[in-house]
């Protein structure tokens, strides 16, 4: 078995939170995260886009940043990158060949492998600092084994209730986790409960937390579009101003913050006819992108391809998606976590303008059919899973930012 699918097999069928596991895989390691500057961010929605942004910031200030994030879109390859490029096969190889006995050992999970593989690889290449996206919640999320000199928290919502708790407070408790003693905490603009929260959590810690300042980006213009996008360059230039023992200008997060390239989120993947692929994935999430796409000049006939992941919850917007298209066709995902057509159907319902596809790459396939002007939109949603079918139908490549 090749190394790359050796990782993704030992992929657990549920969700491990507890560091125990992590902290005896890290020693197995070196615990190479003790020799690396990291930022650590969490947050419902909008870690990866922040975080990407915040490493073309520190690449433009002339930096080697490592960047972990999650999950991908078509190669594994993707969640850890310096300065915008994916780790190589050889050293994927490299690290399964070293530290396999340890992962079985410990039956680390997938996810704590590949938080290891990212501390392991980042310290070989002596990066300047490595910035890394929490995985779900915080407080007991594998990258939390790390000692962050700055802690970031992008807008808290409900996503993994199941997992993290059914409420506001709960999310927000999980999420304040990753704050350290001393270390500031910067944080995106909250609901008034979620803010008392991490407000609390970090007077416990005694650190300083610290909100976004949205008059930062005056004349400049983030490359990811939509106003969320917006809102995420203004917590990670602010992020930029507490980030101490680096020299960075405003010219360089003007910079980056205008040439970050980050996949799935409001992309235009083609033209007239316009296709856009976002991977928002939960209720606030596709909210933001329909917010977004609603104020496009749709002035042709708009469709939608929606597929989601099991356990998610988007009854409270189905009216809203209706209003937004013409048609809807709703597909699964070739992976194990989709949801089903039937529980699709259960959020969506019946309409004449909606329709079932079992295979996503049909659903894409028919979607395109419909589009017979220059002025017609298909937007692709939902789901990071739509990245293989949309590589293969678009000959797209997800590979270098």
């Amino acid at each position: 078995m090749n190394p790359k699918a050796y990782l993704l097999s030992i992929e657990s069928s549920t969700i491990k939170l507890g560091l125990g596991q992590t902290m005896k895989l890290m020693r197995a390691c070196g615990n190479p995260q003790n020799d690396l500057c990291v930022i650590q961010i969490a947050g419902t929605n909008g870690k990866g886009s922040t975080a990407a942004m915040m490493a073309k910031i520190l690449e433009c200030a002339g930096y080697k940043v490592g960047l972990a994030t999650s999950p991908h879109l078509v190669e594994v390859n993707e969640r850890i990158r310096i300065n915008g490029e994916p780790i190589i096969d050889t050293c994927i190889e490299e690290f399964v060949q070293l530290y396999k006995p340890s992962i079985e050992d410990i039956t680390a999970s997938f996810f704590e492998s590949v938080t290891a593989m990212a501390f392991w690889y980042f310290k070989k290449n002596n990066v300047d600092i490595a910035i890394m996206e929490t995985g779900l919640g915080g407080r007991l999320d594998s990258v939390t084994i790390c000692n962050p000199i700055l802690t970031i928290i992008t807008p808290i919502s409900l996503d993994h209730t199941e997992i993290l708790g059914n409420s506001i407070e709960k999310i927000s408790f999980e999420k304040a986790g990753i704050m350290k003693p001393g270390i500031p905490c910067i944080t995106a603009e909250q609901t008034e409960n979620a803010y008392s929260i991490l407000q609390q959590e970090a007077d416990n810690q005694n650190c300083k937390l610290i909100l976004a300042d949205k008059n930062l980006l005056h004349d400049i213009h983030p490359s990811l579009l939509g106003k969320y996008q917006f809102e995420n360059a203004c917590l990670a230039a602010t992020s930029m101003q507490f980030l101490t023992g680096f020299n960075i200008s405003n010219e360089n997060i003007k910079q980056g913050v205008e040439q970050t390239t980050w996949y799935g989120r409001n992309e235009i993947i083609q033209q007239q006819p316009k296709v856009i692929f976002d991977v928002g994935h939960n209720e606030s999430g596709i909210r933001g992108f329909l917010d977004y796409f609603n104020n496009l000049d749709n002035s042709g006939t708009s469709i939608l391809i929606l597929s989601l992941q099991r356990k998610k919850n988007i009854l409270g917007i189905v009216p809203l998606i209706y209003q937004s298209f013409d048609f809807i066709i709703c597909c699964e995902t070739d992976n194990t976590r989709t949801m089903t057509l039937d529980e699709i159907l259960f959020q969506m319902g019946e309409s004449k303008k909606i329709m079932y596809i079992n295979s996503s790459i049909d659903a894409i396939n028919k979607g395109l059919k419909l589009l017979k002007n220059n002025n017609d939109t298909m937007a692709i949603v939902g789901t990071h899973h739509f990245g293989k079918p949309i590589s293969s139908i678009f000959n797209k490549s997800f590979n270098i930012l």
